[in-house]
């Protein structure tokens, strides 16, 4: 009997509504392969919803979510109608909401695609890029104070907990170890000394577990640089939210594009 997978598909706006029904036929292609039924429900959230209803999401989507197995997104956000952290607060929420720590983007450089990078064959490059997927920067924490006054002032917090900070560097170490055990964990403790100097001092406490990993720091700046410079000497990277968004951009790219 095949395994059943119901999944959530939420194709959002603008070119998600185009990418969304083609990754679809992706999945039923893999899923045939090996024996899995997949049930789609559709979901049409986002600007268009926005317009006939005065919200992104219904009050219950969270609700409704709930249960499925996965709940896979086009691409939210028309900043022609709508500020782009209105249409992308109900992803956030939904990473919070159901605790997807782990952003995990692999980015592999295969036969037939062009690196924008000069010289790269197909197979040197292939490394993980893990993000933090669920505090830091993305934490809706700050004000805005006197907004378009002269003492117009924005405030934004990032929080960074032990137990976030862990767990994701815990998922960082174990992944290294079934592959080709090297890691670099993203910091910028130089200039960020209380939430970066907690990363470094648990990554130091983590790695005492995984002792056949080869693991350094680098700060953000060198990370950009080495992804672009070397990105044939990467296994796996590891870093908060949002450094691990851009860096995950960047990784999609050199692999050809974030599509793949």
């Amino acid at each position: 009997m095949a395994r059943v997978l119901e999944i959530a598909a939420i194709a959002g706006d603008g070119i998600g509504r185009e990418v969304l029904p083609v990754a679809q036929r992706i999945v039923q292609q893999a899923a045939a392969r090996h024996d899995v039924e997949v049930r789609w429900e559709e979901f049409p959230w986002g600007v268009q919803h926005y317009r006939q209803h005065g919200q992104v999401v219904p009050k219950d989507f969270l609700e409704r979510l709930r249960g499925k197995d996965a709940i896979f997104v086009g691409a939210l956000g028309w900043p022609q109608e709508l500020p782009d952290y209105v249409t992308l607060a109900p992803l956030i929420q939904i990473r919070q909401h159901f605790d997807q720590y782990v952003c995990l983007r692999p980015v592999r450089l295969w036969p037939g695609v062009k690196c924008p990078l000069a010289d790269k064959q197909p197979g040197a490059i292939d490394f993980l890029v893990i993000r933090e997927n669920s505090e830091g920067e993305y934490v809706d924490a700050g004000g805005h104070l006197a907004p378009g006054s002269p003492r117009d002032t924005a405030i934004q917090i990032a929080v960074h907990t032990r137990r976030g900070v862990q767990r994701i560097l815990e998922f960082g170490f174990q992944m290294a170890q079934r592959r080709r055990k090297r890691l670099v964990v993203v910091s910028k403790s130089n200039a960020q000394r209380y939430a970066y100097g907690l990363w470094d001092q648990v990554a130091q406490e983590v790695a005492g577990r995984f002792p056949q990993v080869q693991w350094q720091r680098q700060l953000a700046d060198v990370a950009v640089m080495n992804l672009v410079r070397c990105p044939e000497q990467l296994d796996v990277v590891v870093a908060s939210n949002l450094f691990g968004d851009l860096l995950t951009d960047l990784g999609g790219l050199i692999g050809g594009g974030l599509g793949l």
